[in-house]
């Protein structure tokens, strides 16, 4: 699998910045009762994960984003400082607290329960990111694409895509906020949603292939030329006009956290969409990641880099469907 060579450029990242709380009892997990385990608290949010995997196989990337004026915010930003992610412009909006998020995970690791106080996000507006919107000008900056998430209101998420002339993704997150997007769809080059995001964006009930096949088709008609729906361990369908893929994952060894498996997912679907890799290639990249994420303890599998995608993409099974 060769990679192809495209202009030298940043992606930008539009979403969210989290303080991460994140629980996991050591044995079985009993809901209604105190369960000893591991807490630990890092910076991480759907965007800055984005970002993150991005980074990691060699992408520059410039992460537009939001946090407060406290002391969160402060640790937060020091801790978020990493190689190949640029966060100047991102927002400072006073008087508000930085954006939390706490999830208990059971012993598998799967998330049993989650709240997040992100009113940092919910409550921009679009004359706040007049800013951001000439770093997504083709004509005049060295974006190459972008993807955005739907942490802040549609208001914001449509002034920016409709205004931005770069290949477009997006990640729908959450059944809660997938509808954000909306009037952001037919902007959308690409869309990786889940089952129930399908669900909530298309009307239409998802419980086999066939009906996530239904309900892709549906979301394209909104407008999305491409459509990446995860089915967790069942792999992934990839969509376009013309074809239907299934991408399974090879064998998972070591299953340590499935949290930032739909992350690196939505990362590696966008970047090797720029590529302009056929739709089987991209759905070996896309699953491939979401199979290296899953295998470690951290949101973004430290030892992701573009080699170890290449590699496991190779070892993905593809079945085109149409």
């Amino acid at each position: 699998m060769n990679v192809k060579r495209v202009p030298e450029g940043y992606f930008i990242v539009l979403g969210g910045l989290n303080l991460d709380i994140l629980a996991k009892p050591s044995g079985s997990f009993r809901l209604g009762d105190s369960n000893p385990g591991h807490i630990i608290r890092r910076p991480g949010g759907v965007g800055f994960n984005i970002a993150r995997n991005l980074a990691r196989i060699g992408r520059k990337v410039t992460f537009l984003t939001a946090r407060g004026d406290d002391r969160s915010g402060d640790d937060l930003w020091q801790t978020a400082d990493e190689p190949g992610i640029d966060l100047s412009h991102a927002l400072l909006r006073e008087g508000y607290s930085s954006s939390h998020y706490l999830a208990i995970h059971d012993e598998e690791g799967d998330m049993a329960v989650a709240i997040n106080d992100m009113a940092v996000f919910d409550t921009m507006r679009p004359d706040e990111i007049e800013s951001w919107i000439p770093l997504g000008d083709q004509d005049h900056s060295d974006c190459i694409g972008a993807i955005m998430e739907p942490n802040m209101p549609e208001e914001v998420l449509h002034a920016l895509a409709s205004r931005w002339n770069v290949p477009l993704f997006a990640d729908a997150v959450s059944q809660a906020k997938c509808k954000r997007l909306t009037t952001s769809l037919p902007y959308l080059q690409g869309l990786k949603v889940n089952r129930i995001e399908a669900e909530a964006l298309s009307g239409l009930l998802v419980t086999s292939i066939p009906e996530a096949i239904r309900a892709g088709k549906g979301i394209m008609e909104k407008g999305v030329k491409t459509v990446c729906l995860s089915l967790s361990e069942e792999g992934a369908l990839f969509m376009n006009e013309t074809m239907t893929i299934l991408a399974k994952p090879w064998r998972i060894v070591h299953e340590a956290n499935a949290t930032g498996a739909g992350d690196a997912m939505a990362s590696a679907f966008s970047w090797a969409s720029v590529q302009a890799f056929p739709l089987e290639e991209i759905a070996r990249f896309g699953v491939a990641a979401s199979s290296i994420a899953v295998e470690s303890e951290e949101a973004v599998n430290p030892l992701l880099t573009l080699d170890l995608l290449k590699k496991r993409a190779k070892l993905i099974q593809v079945e085109v469907i149409k």
